[in-house]
């Protein structure tokens, strides 16, 4: 529980989200945004994971979980107010981690003023979890709190969050066959970051502003933004700034089919998102360790909302040729998955163990016989 030291307005509410994440924090790990600035006040913020008690020996992480907490004039406009604030963490986490997190949903909203003897309550049908297995991976939370406290004092702190937002929505969309999507969030990164990079060389260089950074490049202004983009923002890749701006601009303008804007999409967004990502935390000045640990290669490849892959493989035997069973259209065997065991091992990884259970549905006189059950990481 937070121990809010904040004032403002007469009563206080707690604003309770939840959603899927490919981000997991570990048992009793929280990152907390204190005191984050809203039209009512410092609210506080507190993100973690729910884990998920499926029997004896077998617990298995859940939805990311976001507290806010804060006081505000009356209870329908907390909720308001006080979920868009939650939001703020969310592409904070997903691009710390290179992992994606999607918006979390209002569940619980409450009066939690001390001594009230009457308290409004609000609650939202938000579907369970179930025990289909995603690929997840353990947030570094010292360099998550480093990335947020550097993101937070900085004078461009709204163009970087913006560029940070645009991070974890190209990677909401990091699936199959949706490259497109997500290099479009990661140029909107780029132009967002153009601006800050500017004033950051001009502060280095001791330049006052675009005109003199353009002759110190020996460029012309109006091409400024493009050098900026290329050289320095996507270290110096002209083929990767190249395509990605093909791309956004056949994209957005629609003078390409989407075939070829797939295709150029599809060649250069890994390289665009470790561009973006290593752009974002040096113009933030996330201080040198932590952004040795949050670039390592423990976080190098983009993770986006992807299931693990399962597969049964069996043959059907029987002497008819109709195999499905009366009303189906074809021949099914009905899945089911239980978690058995969820523990981590001595490396702290997570290891879960399941129980799948196959039902027929066959045309009478046509059986199956199963040869394996598969479980692959997708790639």
């Amino acid at each position: 529980m937070i121990q809010a030291d904040i004032v403002g307005g007469d009563r206080e509410f707690r604003v309770v989200m939840r959603g899927p994440s490919v981000v997991v924090f570990r048992p009793r790990e929280t990152f907390l945004l204190e005191k984050f600035p809203t039209e009512f006040g410092p609210v506080n913020i507190r993100y973690t994971s729910r884990w998920l008690n499926r029997g004896e020996g077998a617990t298995i992480p859940g939805h990311l979980w976001v507290e806010v907490r804060g006081f505000a004039p009356d209870f329908e406009s907390a909720i308001g107010v006080f979920a868009n604030a939650g939001l703020a963490g969310v592409s904070i986490i997903a691009t710390s981690a290179n992992a994606a997190v999607a918006d979390p949903e209002v569940e619980i909203a409450f009066d939690s003023t001390r001594g009230a003897k009457v308290r409004e309550y609000f609650q939202s049908y938000v579907p369970p979890e179930t025990d289909v297995q995603y690929i997840g991976r353990f947030i570094n939370l010292k360099g998550t709190r480093a990335f947020s406290d550097s993101l937070y004092v900085h004078s461009d702190v709204e163009r970087l969050l913006r560029a940070t937002g645009q991070y974890g929505l190209a990677l909401l969309n990091w699936k199959y066959g949706h490259a497109t999507l997500s290099l479009a969030h990661l140029w909107m990164a780029v132009e967002a970051l153009t601006d800050v990079k500017i004033r950051a060389e001009c502060a280095v260089r001791g330049l006052s502003g675009r005109k003199n950074l353009a002759e110190s490049l020996c460029v012309e202004e109006k091409k400024l933004d493009a050098v900026i983009r290329q050289r320095f923002i996507l270290q110096d890749d002209a083929d990767c700034y190249k395509k990605a701006k093909d791309a956004s601009d056949g994209f957005e303008h629609s003078y390409h089919g989407f075939d070829r804007v797939f295709k150029l999409s599809q060649e250069v967004r890994h390289r665009m998102a470790s561009y973006v990502r290593s752009a974002i935390f040096d113009l933030a000045g996330v201080e040198e360790n932590a952004k040795g640990r949050l670039l390592s290669e423990a976080f190098g490849e983009p993770l986006g909302p992807w299931r693990v892959a399962k597969y049964l493989r069996g043959t059907l035997q029987g002497d008819r040729d109709d195999l499905a069973a009366a009303g189906n259209e074809y021949p099914f065997i009905r899945w089911a998955t239980t978690v058995k065991q969820g523990e981590f091992d001595g490396d702290g990884k997570l290891q879960v163990q399941t129980s799948e259970t196959l039902t027929t549905e066959l045309a009478e006189g046509v059986t199956f016989s199963p040869k394996s059950i598969e479980a692959w990481k997708p790639g």
